[in-house]
C-alpha cells in the first residue's frame, strides 16, 4: 500500500512517463494520478516506432490499464482531455478529475502565443500559464463549469488517498525540476513548481503515505533554449550528428515552424543531481537513455547484461549521490528497460496489440 511518484531531472525530455508506466505496470498500481502543470507537459512512448503521447493525462496508465486521476493542482484543457479520452479507448469511469481543477481556455492558449514573454522562454503555449495567473485571480472557471466534464468529475483527494489505503498508487511528475517556478532559472520555467511536494499536494494525497520518490535522470542531460548545465561540456550540433544522438524539441517555434535540436551535456553535473534530490527527496533514481551514452546497451532488459561501461555510470552516480540507480532504460522502444531486480512484468502479446491500436 501507499504511494510511488516518479519526478523529472534537470530540464525535462528524460523519459519519465515511460518510467511512471513500468512502475505503474510493476507495482500493480491501483490508479496514476497528476497533481501539477497543465496540457504542458509531453509525455510519451516508442511503440514499433511509433511515437505515441500524451499532454493532458499521465501516461502512467498506458500498461497497466489503471484509474487515472486529475488532481485540484492540474489545470485542464476540455478539448485536449476529451481528445484523449478517446483516443486510449478509456471511459468516465476510468478517468476522474478534481472538481476544483482551473480550466484552460482557447483565449489562454491565444494569449500566450501573443506573449513576447512566453515566446521568449520558448513556451509550449498550452494556455497553462494563463490559466494559473487566473486561478490564482479567482477568475479562471473550474471543472465543475464545464458542462463537458461533468461525467468525469470526484473528489480525487478522497480518491487517491482511499486507493492508497487498498493498495498502490503511482503519481507522475511534470517537466524537470529545474524547470520549477520555485527552483528554476527565472524567468525560464514552467508556471508552477514541479517537484514531489506540489505534485503530492497537489493531488492531495496524505505525505505520510509516500514511499518511494523515483527521479528520472538522463544519462545525457538535455535542455531547451538558454541557461546553464552545469560544470560539464556540451555537444555541438556536428559532434550530436556523427553519434546519432541528436534530439529535436517537441516546441515550434511560431516564426520559422521548425522544431529545434536540443542541446546536450557531455554528462552529468553531480552538484545539479544532488541539488534535485535534495528538493525531491528521492531515494531511487531511473537512468534514462544509456544508450546515447553507450550504444551497445541497446535493448538490454536485463540487469545482468548491461554494459560495462553502462556500469562503471551507475556506480558512479551512486557514489557521489549516495541514491540507489534500480531501473535503466537502454533503448528507443518502450520495453528496453532493465530493473536491478529483474522484477519487471512481461509484456504479453496481448499488450502489444493493444498498444499498437493507439497508433496515429
Amino acid at each position: 500500500m501507499g504511494a510511488n511518484v516518479v519526478i523529472g531531472g534537470f530540464w525535462g525530455d528524460e523519459g519519465k512517463g515511460v518510467i511512471s508506466a513500468w512502475e505503474a505496470f510493476r507495482t500493480g498500481s491501483l490508479g496514476v494520478f497528476r497533481g501539477c502543470g497543465g496540457a504542458n507537459p509531453e509525455h510519451g512512448m516508442f511503440i514499433d516506432d511509433h511515437y505515441i503521447k500524451v499532454n493532458q493525462l499521465p501516461l502512467g496508465f498506458i500498461l497497466q490499464e489503471c484509474m487515472i486521476g486529475i488532481g485540484p493542482g492540474t489545470a485542464v484543457d476540455p478539448a485536449k482531455l476529451l481528445h484523449e479520452v478517446k483516443r486510449f479507448h478509456l471511459t468516465p469511469e476510468k478517468v476522474r478529475v478534481d472538481r476544483r481543477c482551473p480550466i484552460i481556455t482557447v483565449e489562454n492558449i491565444a494569449s500566450e502565443k501573443a506573449n513576447a514573454n512566453m515566446q521568449a522562454i520558448g513556451s509550449t503555449f498550452s494556455g497553462t500559464g494563463i490559466a494559473m495567473a487566473h486561478a490564482a485571480l479567482r477568475i479562471a472557471s473550474i471543472a465543475e463549469d464545464v458542462k463537458e466534464l461533468r461525467p468525469y468529475l470526484d473528489d480525487v483527494p478522497a480518491l487517491v488517498n482511499d486507493l492508497a489505503k487498498r493498495g498502490k498508487v503511482n503519481l507522475e511528475g511534470t517537466q524537470g525540476t529545474f524547470l520549477s517556478r520555485y527552483h528554476g532559472e527565472y524567468p525560464n520555467v514552467t508556471s508552477v513548481d514541479v517537484t514531489t511536494s506540489s505534485v503530492v499536494a497537489g493531488t492531495g494525497l496524505n505525505f505520510r503515505d509516500v514511499e518511494d520518490v523515483i527521479v528520472a535522470v538522463k544519462s545525457l542531460p538535455t535542455r531547451e533554449g538558454s541557461g546553464a548545465m552545469g560544470d560539464v561540456e556540451e555537444f555541438t550540433s556536428e559532434e550530436m550528428e556523427e553519434l546519432g544522438i541528436v534530439e529535436y524539441s517537441s516546441i515550434v517555434d511560431l516564426k520559422s515552424g521548425e522544431h529545434q535540436i536540443r542541446r546536450k551535456a557531455k554528462g552529468i553535473d553531480y552538484t545539479f543531481l544532488n541539488r534535485v534530490i535534495m528538493l525531491n527527496g528521492a531515494n531511487k533514481l531511473a537512468l534514462t537513455f544509456a544508450e546515447q551514452y553507450d550504444p551497445q546497451v541497446r535493448g538490454v532488459t536485463r540487469w545482468s547484461e548491461l554494459t560495462r561501461k553502462v556500469r562503471e555510470l551507475i556506480d558512479k552516480i551512486e557514489s557521489m549521490t549516495n541514491v540507489e540507480v534500480t531501473l535503466v532504460n537502454t533503448g528507443k522502444e518502450f520495453d528496453c528497460l532493465a530493473s536491478k531486480r529483474d522484477d519487471l512484468p512481461p509484456v504479453t502479446e496481448a499488450m502489444r496489440t493493444r498498444l499498437r491500436a493507439y497508433i496515429e
